[in-house]
Formats: C-alpha cells, sequence, structure tokens
C-alpha cells in the first residue's frame, strides 16, 4: 500500500492535525517492516550514502581542513565541475568542485575537540576530515570507554525507554549496533515520528529505512512526541494526534535523548543526524536550524551535522537558518498536504545559510530528480530530490522496501 496522507489544503494543514485520527492504535502498514496508515500522517523514512567524501569544517578553535567534494547523486558524476552528466534515474548534477586534500589543523587554544578542532590548550592540532582529507578525527562522547548503565533489555526490541523532560514523563526507543564497542566512536541518527504516528511506528519501519544499510556502524534513536501538550502514551504502533506542535519541551526531548544517549554509549559528536516525514519533517528541520553543530548551542552541548527530510512545511518553530549544516529533502510535486513550493522555499533558507548559488531545483515530470545545489560551502552540502507523487517519505513506491528513498539519503549522508 501507498503511504500516502489523505489530501488535506495547506492553510488548513495545521487545524486538520488536530482532526486527524486513527480508529485505533494499529495503522496500516505497507512495506518491510510496515508503518502507519494515519489519516493525518505516517512514519516514514528514506536513505542515502555518498560517493566521493568532503571534508569538515573546523570549529571553536580548529582550523578549517581545506578539502573539496566530489557530488554525485542517483549515477550522475561531477568531477572538478567540469562534467556533468545525467544519472540513471534521472538524477541530475549541477557542477560540483573536487578540492584539494585537507591540511592539519591550526593549534585551538581553548578550542572543543568533540567539535573538529586541535586540541584544547596547545599543541598542534589537524582539522577534522569528512571522509576524504585532513587527518580523520572525530569528537568522542562521554560514554567512550564506559559501560552504559541502559542495559541491552532496553534497546534493539523496540522496548520505549522512560526519560524525564521538565517534570514530564517523555520516551524514546534506542538501536545500538549489535557488535558495538565502546572504544569505537558510532555516528547517531535522531529519527523523528511523523503526526498519528509514534516512536514504535519509526522502529516498525527501521528507522526510515536507514538501519539495514547502516551494516552495524550507527546508534538510531527514535524520540516520542505529544498529542497537544500532553506526551504521548500509545502502546501500539501508530498513535492518533501525536506529533510536534511548537515548544512542548519537544527540543528539551532532543537534548535530554541525546545527552543520555552520549553519556552511556560511545558517539561521534562530530556526526550526530536528524531526518524524519512530514511533523517529523518540520521538527527535524527545527532541529538543524536551533542545534547545528558548531552553533550557539552551549546550553545543549551538541550539534547536528546534517538533516535528511521528507515533505516538509514549517510547523514545529519558527526559526531561521543561520549555521550551516549539510541539508537533505524530497518532496513530491503532487503533495496536497504539505505544499511542494513550500518544500522548495524551505531549502532555500539552507541553501543561502549553507553558501550555495540559489538556483530552483529541477522540477520532476517523469520519476524523480535530484539536485545538488553548486557553490555551497565546503562540507555543507545541499540536495533536493523531486518525485512526482503525493504525500510519502518513500517516493515513487510508498513502500520502505522497494522505494529509492533510503539508498539516496544513506548516500547523502555518508558524505559527512
Amino acid at each position: 500500500m501507498k503511504k500516502t496522507l489523505s489530501a488535506i489544503p495547506l492553510l488548513g494543514f495545521v487545524a486538520a492535525l488536530a482532526s486527524c485520527s486513527n480508529t485505533s492504535d494499529t495503522p496500516h502498514q505497507s512495506g518491510s517492516g510496515g508503518g502507519p496508515a494515519a489519516s493525518g500522517g505516517l512514519a516514514s523514512s528514506q536513505g542515502g550514502s555518498s560517493s566521493g567524501g568532503s571534508t569538515g569544517t573546523a570549529s571553536q578553535g580548529g582550523k578549517t581542513a581545506s578539502g573539496g567534494s566530489v557530488v554525485v547523486s542517483g549515477g550522475s558524476s561531477a568531477l572538478g565541475g567540469t562534467t556533468s552528466q545525467p544519472g540513471t534515474g534521472g538524477s541530475t548534477v549541477l557542477g560540483g568542485t573536487t578540492g584539494q586534500p585537507g591540511t592539519g589543523g591550526a593549534t585551538a587554544a581553548g578550542g572543543n575537540p568533540g567539535h573538529d578542532a586541535g586540541p584544547a590548550a596547545g599543541g598542534t592540532g589537524g582539522g577534522a576530515a569528512i571522509d576524504g582529507g585532513g587527518t580523520p578525527t572525530t569528537g568522542k562522547s562521554a560514554g567512550c570507554g564506559k559501560t552504559s548503565t541502559i542495559t541491552s533489555s532496553q534497546y534493539n526490541n523496540g522496548t520505549p525507554i522512560a526519560i524525564t523532560v521538565n517534570g514530564s514523563q517523555r520516551r524514546y526507543i534506542l538501536n545500538v549496533p549489535t557488535n558495538y564497542d565502546n572504544t569505537k566512536a558510532y555516528k547517531f541518527v535522531l529519527a523523528i515520528h511523523a503526526l498519528n504516528s509514534n516512536d514504535k511506528s519509526v522502529y516498525s519501519e527501521k528507522y526510515y529505512g536507514l538501519l539495514p544499510l547502516s551494516n552495524n556502524t550507527v546508534i538510531f534513536a527514535a524520540p516520542n512526541g505529544v498529542n497537544g501538550s500532553t506526551p504521548c502514551s500509545g502502546t501500539g504502533t501508530g498513535d492518533s494526534g501525536c506529533g510536534w506542535p511548537a515548544g512542548n519541551n519537544n527540543m528539551q526531548l532532543m537534548d535530554a535523548v541525546v545527552k543520555q544517549v552520549t553519556d552511556n554509549f560511545c558517539v561521534d559528536t562530530d556526526h550526530i543526524f536528524a531526518t524524519g516525514w512530514s511533523y517529523g519533517a518540520s521538527m527535524s528541520y527545527e532541529v538543524g536550524c536551533e542545534r547545528p553543530l558548531g552553533g550557539p548551542t552551549a546550553t545543549a552541548n551538541w550539534g547536528v551535522r546534517a538533516i535528511a527530510i521528507y515533505a516538509v512545511a514549517q510547523m514545529s518553530g519558527s526559526c531561521k537558518p543561520s549555521i550551516p549544516i549539510g541539508y537533505y529533502l524530497s518532496h513530491g510535486t503532487n503533495d496536497t498536504v504539505l505544499n511542494y513550493d513550500g518544500g522548495v522555499n524551505l531549502t532555500k533558507a539552507f541553501a543561502t545559510t549553507n553558501g550555495c548559488t540559489w538556483a530552483t531545483p529541477a522540477k520532476a515530470s517523469g520519476s524523480h530528480i535530484c539536485t545538488n545545489l553548486t557553490g555551497c560551502k565546503s562540507g555543507y552540502e545541499t540536495e533536493f530530490c523531486s518525485f512526482v507523487g503525493g504525500h510519502t517519505a518513500y517516493p515513487d513506491s510508498g513502500n520502505e522496501s522497494s522505494s529509492w528513498g533510503p539508498a539516496e539519503v544513506w548516500k547523502f549522508l555518508g558524505q559527512f
């Protein structure tokens, strides 16, 4: 079954969020693992990996590694900015640059080694590299080398973990690599559910289809939302009315989940990501805007390196991007729930922050077309995938197992 939401005019969407509901907590499912078929929203996912790494940038004292990136999308190639050919699946690449290998970062007196910086006090530090260039380094979390107080019975099985946020009990579901080694820093993905979905929905869909692609290299967490201002507590897959309205301690929930996971497990703090669909895309957009890596997040002490979102409108806050992060969006041209042009405009906001040369991404007329924007700051790739279809996180097929979406997102996140 196609994973789509019912057609709701954009201007009435926020009001419609309150009225959309399932008759039970057990929605329809499709694809591998299935997903909720709520009348107002579903959890779903995409993935992608990169070919062609890009160097990371140093922050908080570290010097920028001088590497470029090779932009490749859907089989397209752009080598040195001189070749641009259409890829399989209708993808296009606009430009693309190949930089020189990164050089070591300078001394970072007072720098934060957890954010691609040099040593915290004196010495000579190497600038961090992201899949090519410079000296590969990672920021290791407090959980590295420690035995987790979160026991193995609490993760990898869809069991919600209770967590207190500002006096309110919230929850999340956790997946940890089966061969977890507390001396190795792992990438970390926050997978955020859609309206009428919940943490169990995201777990059932294997964290938007990224878990099967991760090959034991990523820790995943699926936070659970609120119904109005009340924490969602549904015990089944899907939860009518559960979403991410602005405020409601939702950003504080993200802070608390990240802290608990990074305190208990070895996380690469330079490579934390957020992903989500529909309402989950809205919340992920807000996370990327309010908690960018290297941004003014002293109270949170963490930040995301990139976000990958599917069918978005800004409903979980009103933040305007000011710090660059990697950015990916897929949006259906026939989306009658969250307007396609609205998704383009939100992409433009991050593209501008990322220093990209803005040009409206190509609009699909056949299957799909993915556009990598040019001129972006090194390490802050910005990609927009347009597809002919409605409101779904699994473009073309509507199913996790047969959509091109998860692989495209895994490829995108693999650049970082």
